[in-house]
Formats: structure tokens, C-alpha cells, sequence
């Protein structure tokens, strides 16, 4: 659970403290995706392999796919309509919350690799 805690926060998922990315504000869209190479605090690596985080975004794909889905068929199952009104601000939300659904999809794809490849969880001696 403290390891889910720490995705949502865009931490480590090995130490929970070090940040996953160099530039904290998700309103710097041209530095939205930077990550370091290992961990600031405990130097695990994040660079895995090169198209890494491609998976993050299935995960991001499936996350508001749900999340729209839920919302729209919340709203027709007890009122039997959505607006065009309703569906612009909905669309409005997820495009508003676009850079931290980028970041947590990346986050989580981490957290998931790390969790079923436990011998791998161990960060390198440091020199």
C-alpha cells in the first residue's frame, strides 16, 4: 500500500523519497516527461531499456478510459442523457489533468516493473 502511496506521489518506488522527475511542476510541459537516470536518495535505476515506458501509456489509456466511461455512464444511468455541455467539461478535466495522468501512468508502469521483478528491487552499491 505504501508502495501505491509513493506512485500517486511521483517518488521512488524503492526508497519513496528521491522524485521520479527532474522537474517537479507538471506546467512545464516541455520538461514533462525528464527523468533522472537512477534515484537522487538511493540511486535505483529508472532507465531501464530503451522504450521502457511505452507500456505507461496502456496504463494511462486504461486509467481514463475507465475513468470517462464511469463518469459518462454514471451520468446516463441515473439522469438518461449527457449533454454536449457535459461532455466538453469532462473532456475540459482530462485535458487539464493530462500532465499528471502522464507522469502517474509512468510512475505506476515503474512501480508494477519493480514489484514483479523483486530481485531487481535492491539499488546498486554505490562508489
Amino acid at each position: 500500500m505504501v508502495r501505491l502511496f509513493s506512485a500517486f506521489l511521483l517518488r521512488c518506488p524503492h526508497c519513496k523519497q528521491g522524485n521520479l522527475f527532474t522537474d517537479n511542476n507538471i506546467l512545464h510541459l516541455g520538461s514533462l516527461a525528464e527523468m533522472p537516470d537512477k534515484c537522487t536518495v538511493c540511486g535505483q535505476d529508472f532507465q531501464i531499456e530503451e522504450g521502457f515506458y511505452y507500456g505507461a501509456m496502456f496504463i494511462s489509456y486504461i486509467f481514463l478510459a475507465f475513468l470517462m466511461f464511469g463518469i459518462i455512464g454514471l451520468k446516463i444511468l441515473f439522469t438518461g442523457y449527457v449533454s454536449t455541455i457535459e461532455l466538453i467539461i469532462i473532456l475540459g478535466l482530462v485535458m487539464l489533468f493530462w500532465p499528471y495522468w502522464f507522469r502517474l501512468a509512468r510512475s505506476l508502469w515503474l512501480m508494477l516493473y519493480y514489484k514483479t521483478h523483486s530481485t531487481l528491487d535492491v539499488p546498486p552499491d554505490k562508489d
